[in-house]
């Protein structure tokens, strides 16, 4: 074998190390992306759930904190309710950006 066979052989084996790291980084990737998408999932799933229910309570501000409670969200007003929602909503957003980003 030629030196220059040899180091075609040696590239070519250290390309091929490089691309198998990256297959196992891309698919531990993928998996880590499917754990947060399942998990933001389940959070966008209880924002929807107690979302509705909080609107439907048309005002009684007492049932709307209580079930704001239930979700973990402390809040002492209708209005720390709102934003603590919005936020909420923006932290599951910005989660699925970052698998998007993944991918």
């Amino acid at each position: 074998m030629s030196e220059l066979e040899s180091k075609i052989d040696q590239w070519l084996e250290e390309a091929q190390t490089l691309r198998d790291e990256l297959a196992v980084k891309a698919n531990l990737g993928v998996a880590e992306a499917k754990d947060e998408l399942g998990k933001l999932d389940e959070q966008m799933e209880d924002l929807k759930s107690k979302g509705k229910q909080i609107a439907n309570m048309a005002g009684d501000t007492a049932q709307e904190l209580r079930i704001a409670a239930e979700m973990g969200i402390k809040s002492d007003s209708k209005e720390d309710l709102t934003t603590a929602l919005e936020l909420a909503g923006e932290e599951i957003k910005k989660g699925y950006e970052r698998i998007k980003k993944l991918l």
